[in-house]
């Protein structure tokens, strides 16, 4: 009887497939890309559209013009990136407040979509004299201007209690903070200046800037908690 040697055993390390990324892993992975792109096409709007100030004229305004479709594109990556993180964290039954904030985020995916897909009017363009499409686009950005924060704010606070994100902790609520304190001083800006002229947008109220920063720390916030989700054991 011949016999035959046993197999040398195998290694699983070497054998074992690669865990497959979850679903809410794979759905905070497109939040971020979206985001990165977001940030990336607005910085080459201002290197191609020297005609919009960035002293006083606000990121919606390179809307207008031959080249606004580009802004229309850029206004749909952030709705993707805020819509995408949405779904990643509704995706898992986590804290109520996570799961409240994600919905709330869902709003300001939709505010954004509709204050890109609907132009802007030149600033300083009289109440009384808005167009539709202009009047639409105020809506769904301000509607994502103030409810962001709120979002933000529920996010970090159901996470932070959730065991899966006991090390990142301090970053979801320094995250969280930024959009607050961008709005609170965009805010104060644009009452500042418009105080002291004559109570109109135009080139002598250098809004550009506060509203530049608060753009950053809108996408800066739903970058870092994307990244944050997305490289979560169990998502």
């Amino acid at each position: 009887m011949t016999l035959t040697p046993p197999s040398p055993p195998q290694d699983d390390r070497r054998t074992a497939a690669p865990a497959e990324r979850s679903f809410p892993a794979r759905a905070a992975g497109v939040s971020s890309i979206a985001g990165i792109a977001f940030l990336l096409l607005l910085a080459l709007l201002h290197l191609i559209r020297p005609d919009v100030s960035t002293s006083w004229q606000t990121t919606s305004e390179y809307a207008l013009g031959d080249l606004g479709w580009l802004m229309t594109v850029a206004f749909l990556l952030s709705a993707t990136g805020y819509g995408a993180l949405a779904i990643a964290l509704l995706a898992r039954p986590r804290r109520l407040p996570a799961r409240i904030g994600a919905v709330v985020l869902a709003v300001v995916a939709a505010g954004t979509v509709v204050g890109g897909v609907f132009v802007t009017d030149p600033l300083g363009t009289p109440q009384d004299r808005l167009s539709t499409t202009g009047t639409l686009h105020g809506l769904g950005a301000g509607l994502a201007l103030m409810f962001l924060p709120v979002a933000a704010l529920l996010i970090a606070f159901g996470l932070a209690r959730d065991g899966s994100f006991s090390t990142v902790r301090r970053a979801l609520w320094w995250s969280a903070a930024l959009p607050f304190a961008a709005l609170v001083m965009f805010m104060v800006a644009q009452a500042v200046l418009l105080g002291a002229g004559d109570g109109g947008f135009g080139p002598d109220v250098p809004i550009g800037w506060p509203e530049r920063i608060l753009v950053l720390a809108y996408a800066a916030w739903q970058i870092i908690v994307a990244r944050i989700v997305s490289r979560r054991t169990g998502w």
